[in-house]
C-alpha cells in the first residue's frame, strides 16, 4: 500500500544505493538448502558455531526473517563477543516484531557499539513509548548519522521535544534539518502535525497546505490537511479535497472514513495528537518508502517499530503496507498474522481481511479464507471487489453455483452498472458457462461488451464459444480477430483465433496462427496440442506427433491429457467424443487469479495516452479496475518516473494476461 507515488518515488530513488548495499550483504552464495523453519531460542541447538551461523545465513538469504533472527541469536550465544552477529540479531529480531528480545539485545549492543543506529533507534522508541522524552533525546544524540538516520533522528527528536511541552523547539528542529528533496514532504507533514497538536492552527494549516500542494496523492497528507481545514471551520473545503482524492483513489477506506466524520458535523480531531502517534507515523511512512525499493528487512524494521508504538496507526494502513511487503517476499503466513491483527474498528480492517483471505486461499487454508471473505463483506458490504475476489476463489475451485451466487449479490449491490463493472458480468458469465447455463452466460458476456465495447477478453471468450458451438460464425470470427488486434502479443487470444480457424476447416490459417501462439506461449500444453491437430490436418504428420508429445510432456491434465495420450498411442488424430471428454476452452485464459483479477503477463501491448488521462483512468479502461494502476506503473519503470508524469501522446505498456 503506497502513501503516494510522488512522495515514495522521490525517497526511494535516494535510498536505492542504501538498499542495494543491504541486498549485497544479504545475498550470499550458499548451497541450495531450504530455509529452516522458524524456531524459538530454546528449541535451537547446534553442535558448533559454524552450524548456527550457516543456518542463519541460509535463512537470511531466503528472506526468512523469523528463522534468521533466531539462528543469529543462537550463533551469538555461541560467540558472545561477535558484534556483527549481535547487530544482525537486533535488526532481524525487531523486523520480526519481537521487541522485548530486541530491546534486551540492544542494551548489550550499545555497550560494544555506542553509536549503533539500530540499537539507539529501538531504545529511543521504547523511551517514547514510556513517555520518557529526555531519555529518547539522549538515545538519539548518541546515534550515528547517515542519509536515512539524519531525517529519522530529527523527526523523533522533534516529537520528543513536543512531548516535553516545547512545540516551538520541535518545529525549529524540523526546520533545521537539511538533506535531499525527499526530506521535504516529511518535514512539512510532521511540522503540520506538531503545530496542529499544539493548537497553532494557522502555522499547521500553512505547513499542511504546502505539503498538499507538493503531493496531492499522499493519503496521509490529504487526510491531515482536510482535518486541519475542518478544525479551522473550513469543512466545505475539506470535503472538496477528500472527494477529489476519492475520484482518483475511490477505494481508500481512510479517506472515506474521514469524509464521513467531517460531513457528520461533530468535533474533528487532528490526525496525530501524541508523540507516540507522531513517531509511529514517521517510522511507518519511512518504512513504506524503503519497501518500495525492495528493502525487506529495513522496511520491516521501521514499520514494526512504528506498530510497536501504535498498532493501529493510519487506520490500519501501516499494517497493510507491512503485510504487502512480507507477502511479496514470500512470507505469506507472517503477512496473514499482521492483517488479522488490524483492529476491528480500523477503517482498513475490511481490506485487511480481504487480503488475508486471498493469502489464506493461496496456502490452501480454505475454511479460514472463506471466513475472512465473509467477514470482509459483512464489514463493508459496498466493497464490490470483495465479492469479486470471493467469487473468483470459488470459481477457481470449480464451485460454480456458489461463485455465481456471490457475483449476483454484487450485481444487486451496484444498481446501474458502470463501465468498470464489466469484469463482474464477465466473471459471472464464465461460471454460468462452466455450469452449462449458456443462455445466462451469453447474456452476461453481451452485457460486459455493452459496458466495455471491444474488451478483448470478452470478445475472445464469447467469439470462441460461438465458434465452438458452431453458431454465429462470421461475427464470432470478427470478434476474435478484433481481440487479437487489440492484444497481438497475448498467446492465449492468438490461440483462440487459430482454433477458430481450425473449427471452421481453415487448417492452413489455423496452423499459421497456432504457430504464432506457440511462439508466444511455448510452455502451454493446450496450445501445443492445438498446433499438433492443425499440423495433422495439413499433412505434417511427424510435426503433429512431436507437438502432441510435447503437449503431454509440458504437463497437460485430464480431460485433455486423455485425448492427447490416445493420439500419441494411435499415431494419428483422434477427434474428441463423449467418452474422451470434449476439452473446455483453455482454463488459463479464463482463470484470472485472486490477487490480480486481471492477471498481468510479461508480454505487453502499447497504449497511447490521451489528454487528461491518469494511470487510474487508463487502468479502469483497459484492465477494468482503477486499482490496477500500480501494475501499469510497474510495467513502465523505464518510461514513467512518477505516476503524475503522463503526457498526451506518450506510449506505455499495458501488461497482457490471461
Amino acid at each position: 500500500m503506497n502513501w503516494s507515488f510522488a512522495m515514495m518515488m522521490r525517497m526511494t530513488r535516494a535510498l536505492s544505493a542504501l538498499c542495494r548495499l543491504l541486498a549485497l550483504f544479504l545475498a550470499v552464495c550458499l548451497p541450495l538448502l531450504a530455509p529452516a523453519a522458524a524456531a524459538t531460542d530454546d528449541q535451537i541447538q547446534f553442535r558448533s558455531l559454524a552450524g548456527a551461523y550457516l543456518a542463519a545465513r541460509i535463512a537470511d538469504a531466503g528472506k526468512d526473517i523469523g528463522s534468521a533472527a533466531a539462528f543469529y541469536r543462537a550463533a551469538h550465544k555461541a560467540d558472545p563477543d561477535n558484534v556483527r552477529l549481535l547487530e544482525r540479531s537486533v535488526i532481524l529480531t525487531a523486523a520480526n516484531g519481537d521487541f522485548d528480545i530486541a530491546l534486551e539485545l540492544s542494551a548489550r549492543l550499545v555497550k560494544d557499539v555506542p553509536a549503533s543506529r539500530v540499537a539507539r533507534l529501538l531504545r529511543a522508541v521504547s523511551a517514547i513509548r514510556g513517555k520518557t522524552y529526555a531519555g529518547a533525546i539522549g538515545e538519539i544524540e548518541k546515534s550515528g548519522n547517515g542519509v536515512l538516520a539524519k531525517l529519522t533522528n530529527a523527526l523523533l527528536t522533534a516529537w520528543a521535544q513536543y512531548g516535553q511541552g516545547d512545540a516551538g523547539k520541535a518545529l525549529a528542529t524540523i526546520d533545521a534539518v537539511e538533506g535531499d528533496d525527499w526530506y521535504e514532504p516529511f518535514k512539512l507533514l510532521h511540522g503540520g502535525y506538531i503545530a496542529m497538536a499544539a493548537g497553532e492552527t494557522d502555522e499547521g494549516l500553512k505547513r499542511l497546505r504546502q505539503a498538499f500542494e507538493q503531493d496531492r496523492n499522499a493519503v496521509r497528507i490529504a487526510e491531515a490537511y482536510a482535518r486541519a481545514l475542518a478544525q479551522s471551520g473550513q469543512s466545505d473545503e475539506a470535503v472538496v479535497i477528500l472527494e477529489d482524492f476519492l475520484t482518483r483513489f475511490p477505494d481508500n477506506a481512510l479517506v472515506r472514513a474521514t469524509l464521513v466524520e467531517i460531513e457528520a458535523g461533530g468535533k474533528i480531531h487532528a490526525a496525530i495528537r501524541t508523540p507516540a502517534q507522531g513517531v509511529a507515523e514517521a517510522l511507518t511512512g519511512l518504512g513504506a518508502a524503503i519497501g518500495q525499493e525492495g528493502g525487506l528487512e529495513l522496511s520491516a524494521f521501521y514499520i514494526r517499530a512504528g506498530l510497536f508504538l501504535e498498532p493501529d496507526i493510519a487506520g490500519g494502513l501501516a499494517a497493510l503496507t507491512l503485510a504487502n511487503i512480507l507477502d511479496s517476499n514470500g512470507l505469506g503466513e507472517d503477512a496473514i498474522a499482521v492483517l488479522e491483527a488490524i483492529d476491528v474498528k480500523a477503517p482498513f480492517r475490511p481490506l485487511g481481511l480481504l487480503r488475508a483471505a486471498i493469502a489464506l486461499n493461496r496456502i490452501e487454508r480454505i475454511e479460514d479464507a472463506e471466513r475472512a471473505f465473509k467477514e470482509s463483506i459483512s464489514r463493508d458490504p459496498g466493497d464490490i471487489q470483495a465479492y469479486i475476489a470471493y467469487g473468483n476463489m470459488l470459481r477457481g475451485r470449480e464451485r460454480y453455483t456458489e461463485s455465481s451466487d456471490i457475483y449476483s449479490e454484487a450485481v444487486e449491490r451496484i444498481g446501474t452498472p458502470a463501465r468498470s463493472d464489466w469484469t463482474l458480468f464477465y466473471f459471472r458469465g464464465i461460471t454460468y458457462e462452466r455450469a452449462k447455463q449458456w443462455d445466462k452466460a451469453e447474456a452476461d458476456f453481451k452485457t460486459a461488451l455493452e459496458l466495455f465495447p471491444d474488451q478483448p477478453l470478452v470478445l475472445n471468450y464469447l467469439g470462441y464459444s460461438w465458434v465452438d458451438m458452431g453458431v454465429n460464425l462470421e461475427p464470432a470470427l470478427d470478434m476474435i480477430r478484433k481481440a487479437v488486434e487489440l492484444r497481438p502479443n497475448d498467446g492465449y487470444i492468438v490461440d483462440s483465433l487459430g482454433w477458430a480457424y481450425y473449427r471452421l476447416g481453415r487448417f492452413d490459417d489455423a496452423a499459421s496462427e497456432l504457430e504464432r501462439a506457440v511462439s508466444l506461449r511455448a510452455d502451454d500444453p493446450i496450445i501445443n496440442d492445438h498446433l499438433g491437430d492443425a499440423y495433422w490436418q495439413t499433412g505434417r504428420i511427424l510435426e503433429a506427433q512431436f507437438q502432441w508429445r510435447h503437449a503431454r510432456d509440458l504437463g497437460a491434465k485430464p480431460p485433455e491429457l486423455t485425448l492427447i495420450e490416445k493420439k500419441i498411442e494411435a499415431g494419428r488424430l483422434i477427434l474428441p467424443d463423449a467418452e474422451n471428454g470434449v476439452p473446455n476452452k483453455d482454463d488459463a485464459l479464463l482463470d484470472l487469479t485472486l490477487e490480480k483479477p486481471i492477471e498481468l503477463a510479461s508480454a505487453a501491448s502499447l497504449y497511447t495516452v490521451q489528454a487528461g488521462q491518469s494511470l487510474w483512468r487508463i487502468a479502469e479502461e483497459v484492465l477494468g479496475q482503477g486499482a490496477a494502476y500500480s501494475r501499469i506503473f510497474d510495467a513502465n519503470g523505464d518510461r514513467i518516473g512518477k505516476a503524475d508524469q503522463l503526457q498526451p501522446g506518450m506510449q506505455i505498456r499495458i501488461p497482457d494476461g490471461r
